[in-house]
């Protein structure tokens, strides 16, 4: 079993050639008092991969898409490891080749889901001495169901041109420029997602929102403008129908929400090799 060193938090970056469907490994060694009880996962449109040892078993499970804010409160705090792989918005539908809209806001045990997965992961996660060899591991185990690729080439696009203008496109133009009907794109959206078109673009524009007051708190009337709200009220009444809270009371209590941690490629050199 995995041996804790003298980091609490411990993030990777997934190897150039998974990052198109693995964002990054985070091995965190919780204390009784690290995690609130108000501790919360905010909505990404992401999959997550969850292996926890409680001192006895180790636990796995497979966390759909979020749409909506999920209340972990102090639960990691009884884990002696938590090892989150955060997947990209259709990673999930890579690794398991499922329909998305059935994950979605789930928590799922990944043994009836995937028991091959399980049985691997697991291996893993119990043989490895290192955060390091554990992360290396993973990716040995998860570049394998990377060698044939089954997501739409029009998700692709259509994600990518959504992210570029920061969830700002219309359905419509979404549409046309991946070549599809809007029909056509939102089924496509749901089975390799877990939402609509119109769901994913509003939570990319959320989670672009959650980047900068992460990074450099601001006043919420320019970030309202430089998100492409029309006023400061229709900023506010959609960050709180997302995520459950005002901007303002988000800003003064950080702490308690999960951060997906994107911006882990600025920060840390990329595994090449």
């Amino acid at each position: 079993m995995i041996i804790k060193d003298n980091k609490q938090f411990n993030m990777f970056p997934s190897h150039v050639g998974l990052r198109k469907y693995i964002q990054y490994y985070n091995i965190v060694f919780p204390s009784k008092d690290v995690f609130s009880e108000h501790y919360m996962l905010m909505p990404n449109a992401c999959g997550t991969l969850s292996l926890a040892f409680d001192g006895n078993t180790v636990i796995a499970e497979l966390w759909g898409a979020s749409l909506t804010p999920i209340l972990l409160g102090t639960e990691p705090n009884s884990y002696n490891v938590l090892m989150l792989i955060q997947l990209s918005p259709y990673g999930l539908y890579q690794i398991t080749r499922q329909n998305q809209a059935e994950f979605a806001d789930k928590r799922l045990s990944l043994v009836d889901i995937d028991n091959e997965l399980f049985r691997l992961l697991h291996h893993a996660f119990a043989v490895s001495k290192t955060v390091t060899d554990l992360a290396n591991a993973c990716e040995e185990i998860l570049y394998k169901r990377m060698e044939k690729h089954v997501v739409s080439d029009a998700l692709l696009l259509a994600t990518k041109a959504i992210s570029d203008n920061h969830g700002q496109l219309q359905v419509k133009e979404i549409a046309r420029l991946s070549c599809y009907s809007e029909r056509q794109l939102n089924r496509l959206f749901r089975t390799q997602i877990g939402m609509n078109v119109k769901e994913f673009a509003r939570l990319t524009r959320f989670n672009y929102v959650l980047k900068h007051i992460q990074k450099s708190p601001c006043f919420f009337a320019a970030l309202s403008q430089q998100a492409g709200y029309f006023d400061q009220a229709h900023f506010d009444k959609d960050f709180k129908a997302i995520s459950g809270v005002s901007p303002q009371n988000y800003l003064k209590t950080m702490s308690d929400f999960y951060y997906d941690g994107t911006e882990i490629y600025d920060t840390l050199s990329s595994k090449e090799d």
